[in-house]
């Protein structure tokens, strides 16, 4: 059952291939990173030996989207998380435009994917 949201994640991953790009990971944290429309962004922390620095068991994944043309408007996204080890998967999630969403991960490596229809900016950060 743990290879569950690996196998999940694999085939969103693959789906997407079909419908539309992947962008090259960018690391967490980053800020007013493009996303054009049909574009999946993969942003990716990084780590040594599969843990991060952070001696907190709990932390806050944050994702804040934007519209590329006004930084308001009417877009949105949705959002997965998922721990590097390939262990854990989060989401989907829907994340309206000019909103933050705030997700509670552990010590652990994280991953998110973003994927719109729309021409987006996206934000992520940890704390």
């Amino acid at each position: 059952m743990k290879k569950f949201p690996f196998v999940f994640l694999l085939f969103t991953l693959m789906s997407v291939f079909v419908q539309g790009q992947i962008t090259k990971p960018v690391t967490i944290p980053s800020f007013r990173v493009p996303v054009d429309s049909g574009t999946v962004a993969l942003f990716r922390e990084t780590t040594a030996n599969g843990h991060t620095k952070s001696i907190l068991e709990k932390r806050d994944v944050h994702v804040k989207i934007t519209d590329q043309s006004s930084g308001g408007g009417n877009c949105g996204a949705t959002v997965w998380i998922y721990s590097l080890d390939g262990l854990d998967v989060l989401g989907p999630y829907t994340a309206p435009c000019g909103e933050t969403l705030v997700v509670e991960i552990d010590e652990r490596a994280w991953g998110v994917l973003v994927q719109s229809i729309d021409d987006i900016v996206v934000d992520v950060w940890i704390e």
